[in-house]
């Protein structure tokens, strides 16, 4: 009896459970939608470092062969006649004998595509050897009180092209002549009478300079005729058998300080060298005794005397050294007077008072007296002897 009544209690409980997990389902299918959206998480990959990595992908797709290089680095394709090269940035790295040697290439019949670093009309910039050869630069316009520019885009229409094609532009910038310009211009793009757009004959190849290129940059080139515009751009050489390979430089191998500096200033780095050359010799340790170059400082006589008497006391040699200086005294006193042997003490005490103006007691205790108690007393002994000795 007990057992089915437990039996009737669990099955109670399992009803009551899945009745809940049934409600359950239930609400959660009536509230809960399910829906797919797209999210914009900005550029990912190389596309975050290279502007112009859709413009590749799209020439690519078109047939045409692209490639991203580093210009000047070691491992850098060789440029041949009929290929495009394309620098977007402003070309830094570009001193004059790099910037010869891209000019000698597009002589041969390459083609140079750049913009430039935009400056105001007469204003002192830094040296664009590419541009400055050509006599070209890239301005920045300036409007007047009543002028005002639409925000539209630039129509494209080239020489030997069946189509027209739109660009957007930046309008306050534009290409700039220079009294050095005379070059035979193939084509411009002009809006309202400012040029955005241009493409000289440079020897057998072309240089195209555009006042910007932000037209190509991953968020643009999908604008307006952008793509179509680029891609007329690297089939310019329509005068070869096919078009080359589109290059373009996002950077360039930069030039060592140190390759500059002994490149435009060779003696200021030979200088730097025998400066460094003269540090590190200076820095290294020497061989040999070191020569005490601190001069020692001259005492007074009385001075040396006094130390003397202080070492000759506590080493207990002060009747030695008064008997010696007493004997190099008599000695010298015989030299000069012969018969000073002959003499009693007190004569000597007598004579040596005559010639020195010291007291007869001071001089008898100095030649005689042997009882020294204190230094002071050893001390003046030895003063009294040396004064008596310069007296003679």
């Amino acid at each position: 009896m007990i057992v089915n009544q437990q039996k009737k209690s669990n099955l109670l409980m399992y009803i009551i459970l899945g009745l809940a997990f049934v409600m359950v389902a239930v609400w959660l299918y009536m509230n809960i939608e399910s829906y797919t959206t797209t999210e914009d998480r900005g550029y990912q990959g190389e596309a975050r470092i290279n502007a112009f990595l859709a413009a590749e992908f799209f020439l690519r797709k078109m047939g045409q062969s692209t490639k991203k290089i580093k210009l000047f680095s070691e491992d850098q394709a060789q440029l041949k006649y009929n290929d495009t090269l394309f620098v977007p940035e402003i070309r830094v790295a570009f001193d004059r004998l790099r910037s010869k040697k891209i000019m000698q290439w597009v002589k041969q019949g390459g083609h140079l595509i750049v913009t430039g670093n935009a400056r105001f009309k007469n204003e002192k910039n830094a040296r664009d050897f590419i541009l400055d050869e050509v006599g070209l630069y890239v301005e920045r316009y300036v409007l007047s009180e009543d002028e005002s520019l639409p925000d539209e885009p630039v129509d494209i229409a080239i020489e030997d092209e069946d189509y027209f094609w739109q660009a957007n532009f930046y309008d306050y910038w534009l290409i700039s002549k220079t009294e050095n310009f005379n070059a035979y211009i193939l084509w411009t793009i002009e809006d309202e009478g400012r040029t955005h757009g241009m493409q000289i004959e440079v020897g057998k190849g072309r240089l195209t300079l555009l006042s910007d290129i932000d037209v190509f940059r991953n968020d643009n080139i999908a604008r307006y005729d952008h793509a179509a515009f680029l891609f007329s751009l690297t089939n310019d050489q329509l005068k070869y058998d096919k078009s080359g390979v589109f290059y373009y430089s996002l950077f360039e191998d930069q030039i060592s300080i140190f390759h500059w500096l002994w490149k435009h200033a060779q003696p200021f780095m030979l200088s730097l060298m025998v400066l460094g050359i003269v540090i590190l010799w200076m820095s290294v340790p020497r061989f040999g005794p070191l020569i005490n170059i601190n001069q020692p400082i001259r005492r007074q006589f009385l001075n040396h005397l006094k130390a003397s008497g202080n070492y000759y006391w506590r080493q207990g040699y002060y009747s030695y050294l008064l008997m010696s200086v007493r004997k190099q005294l008599s000695h010298a006193v015989k030299v000069k007077y012969p018969e000073w042997s002959n003499l009693n003490k007190q004569e000597q005490v007598k004579h040596f008072s005559e010639i020195s103006q010291f007291e007869v007691a001071i001089i008898e205790n100095a030649l005689f007296d042997n009882e020294v108690n204190q230094v002071n007393d050893f001390i003046n002994k030895i003063k009294i002897l040396e004064e008596l000795r310069k007296s003679i």
